[in-house]
């Protein structure tokens, strides 16, 4: 069964190996027939024929079709209120609407908003504050409100920190608008370390 997880994992994997008969080995015509398919009128993709629409889905789907540069305006539509919908009142994002915050679908929903260029719709100060609040005193990160921390959250919210730090003048817009006036939010972007090396 064609799956949007494995298509991320496989078309990474070849542009990892590189060369030109790796990257010639990817049907991009095909696989965005398959992404056009996994496309719902909501703005989300489904994972894989009937399985589940979430956040998850629609980051691999938009980062296979940026990677392969087959990504359009079709494909791009509706996405951002999809994700904008699953942002939760805490300021983290949960997979889809209604659910809770999550670690991995928060780094999955602000790449996705980044590689679409609609960054700035999302609450970046509470969704700093979000991530700020899930590191525990054992310096790891827990995934979610009053869970344990665990290794793979260093990931993913680490993650999460890096690629805020591409996108601060959005922040400090969002931090001097009139309209935020009155929010509990203090974080800036000068808050978030230096990123060095390369990130989404």
């Amino acid at each position: 069964m064609p799956h949007l997880a494995t298509a991320y994992a496989v078309v990474n994997s070849l542009i990892t190996i590189g060369g030109h008969e790796a990257l010639s080995s990817i049907n991009r015509s095909t696989l965005y027939m398959f992404l056009q398919r996994m496309k719902q009128p909501s703005g989300g993709f489904r994972m894989h024929d009937g399985g589940e629409i979430d956040v998850r889905a629609c980051y691999t789907a938009i980062s296979v079709a940026s990677i392969l540069n087959i990504l359009d305006d079709e494909l791009v539509q509706n996405v951002e209120n999809y994700i904008l919908s699953c942002q939760t009142c805490e300021g983290g994002i949960g997979g889809e609407p209604n659910s809770e915050a999550h670690g991995g679908y928060t780094f999955c929903g602000l790449a996705t908003m980044i590689l679409i260029n609609e960054v700035h719709r999302l609450d970046l100060s509470r969704l700093i504050d979000w991530l700020v609040f899930r590191q525990g005193r054992e310096c790891g990160f827990q995934g979610r409100t009053n869970k344990l921390v665990d290794g793979c959250y260093s990931f993913w919210q680490g993650g999460s920190f890096a690629l805020l730090r591409r996108v601060g003048s959005f922040i400090d817009e969002q931090l001097v608008r009139p309209d935020d006036v009155g929010r509990c939010s203090t974080s800036t972007v000068s808050d978030i370390p230096e990123q060095r090396g390369r990130s989404i």
